[in-house]
């Protein structure tokens, strides 16, 4: 017997499956987003990214009315199960067989990261629950857009814990690595060192440049096509299957003269995180350095950012304090009134991120 349902009949039983509650967007906002696309992503993977985003939207038709804004929304979800550890780049792992690609996802095996509160935050994911747990422990379980943790409870250590249940713990400081300092000029000295030694490139189909000259504080209004442009940008191309390729790029007159692929080898960071660096360079060099916003609140300070930061100061901003919901801007974190200073100089001299006051 085929029977009619309303669609918010249809949400509301996800949400139950996925233990969840829907926040103010619906299913297109953060915590719904963050539980479906990891359930999603421990059935499918490995795959590619555009994968997820795919069975992601085939599967709410129906469900949502602007179907552009919800798949950027689950771009950005996937992104930022990336940097939290939940997924893992191809390029983080080993895996045999030809035919899983370089671009493709793999989900991490459950662990966890003990922080020095004694609270725990969980990594990884499972094809058969969302968190691989008994019921009383994921009962407990507090998610803060995406970032899962658990609090102690007097005398107890969640690391014992959580390591008889089966979960590996992963180091803080491993799990926090971060590029050694170096100043926007010596960054930019080494990549255009590299690329000069690039040969001709030829024609690259379908080339989007990362253009800082454009005062915005859109990040997608920054993409734009090669045009007339002259000198060294940031690029990414389209590929047939995974995401998009990241690149460093010499361009004359909008015509790629050289092109330097991100991340460069051995490098273990992702192309994103490279070019995303590299960019903020180029900007503090030109005297228009990325920014971002402070706004006080009881016990700490909301950090707002307009452009996307690499995994490993995601991870990190993550750890010290909690991410938030944005509200104007690309991404918020809630950082602990005693940690801001050195968290604004970790913004300094590894993003050369300049404070604004707007």
């Amino acid at each position: 017997m085929i029977e009619f349902v309303e669609k918010e009949s249809v949400i509301d039983a996800a949400c139950a499956f996925l233990g969840v509650e829907l926040d103010a967007d619906g299913v297109v906002g953060a915590t719904y987003l963050f539980a479906a696309v990891r359930r999603l992503a421990g059935f499918l993977c490995p795959c590619s990214p555009r994968t997820i985003v795919q069975r992601m939207v085939e599967s709410h038709v129906g469900l949502v009315d602007d179907v552009q804004t919800f798949e950027e929304r689950v771009e950005s979800a996937i992104e930022g199960l990336v940097a939290i550890g939940d997924l893992l780049e191809l390029s983080d792992v080993a895996l045999e067989g030809e035919h899983v690609r370089g671009t493709w996802l793999v989900a991490a095996p459950p662990a966890f990261v003990v922080r020095p509160c004694g609270s725990a935050f969980l990594l990884g994911l499972s094809s058969d629950e969302q968190t691989p747990l008994p019921w009383e422990m994921r009962s407990r379980i507090v998610s803060r857009h995406g970032i899962r943790s658990i609090d102690p409870v007097p005398s107890e250590d969640l690391s014992t814990i959580l390591g008889d249940l089966g979960l590996r713990e992963l180091s803080a400081a491993g799990w926090l690595r971060t590029p050694k300092a170096a100043p926007p000029a010596d960054l930019l000295a080494a990549y255009d060192g590299k690329l000069a030694t690039r040969r001709h490139s030829g024609e690259v189909a379908d080339l989007l440049v990362l253009d800082g000259s454009r005062r915005t504080r859109s990040y997608r209004a920054r993409w734009t096509t090669p045009g007339t442009l002259s000198g060294n940008y940031v690029v990414r191309r389209p590929q047939a299957y995974g995401s998009d390729l990241w690149g460093y790029a010499q361009l004359s007159d909008g015509v790629p003269v050289k092109l330097l692929d991100l991340p460069l080898h051995g490098d273990r960071w992702r192309g994103c995180d490279a070019a995303w660096r590299v960019q903020m360079a180029i900007d503090a060099m030109a005297c228009r350095p990325q920014e971002y916003r402070l706004r006080a609140v009881e016990g700490g300070v909301i950090l707002d950012l307009f452009s996307p930061i690499p995994k490993w100061a995601r991870r990190r901003l993550a750890i010290i304090g909690n991410e938030l919901q944005p509200a104007g801007c690309l991404m918020s974190f809630l950082v602990p009134e005693a940690e801001f200073a050195t968290e604004e100089e970790f913004l300094t001299d590894l993003l050369f991120l300049a404070r604004t006051v707007g």
